[in-house]
């Protein structure tokens, strides 16, 4: 559910999966489910928990909205000295984007689907 959003914030942050499951402890393999959402369920209390190993707010997780981060500010950042981390952002946000897409044309197919279905 929050998967692709979890993802691009670590990804932008330039953390591992093994370095957020190590901080979450669990295994970097329950971290991955987590992101590729084969976990379906993830309690207030693992997303808070993400949210703090990722330097970000719960609410930052859960909006609709796409990320946007202050990396001077960020607990986990070390500061943003230099451009290098740019594509990873920009990079971060495309596979959001991506996987959007995809979930808009999920949607338009089964609504078409219903549609002819009814005709």
């Amino acid at each position: 559910m929050y998967g692709s959003k979890i993802a691009s914030i670590r990804k932008a942050r330039g953390l591992k999966q093994g370095e957020v499951a190590e901080k979450l402890g669990m295994s970097q393999a329950s971290y991955s489910d987590i992101e590729n959402n084969n976990r379906k369920y993830l309690d207030e209390a693992l997303i808070e928990k993400i949210a703090e190993a990722l330097g970000v707010k719960t609410e930052d997780i859960k909006s609709q909205s796409p990320i946007v981060m202050n990396f001077h500010e960020s607990p986990n950042s070390n500061g943003y000295q230099t451009n290098q981390n740019d594509s990873r952002v920009i990079d971060a946000l495309l596979d959001q984007l991506r996987v959007k897409d995809e979930q808009l044309a999920a949607k338009d197919e089964i609504i078409k689907r219903l549609l002819d279905s009814k005709s």
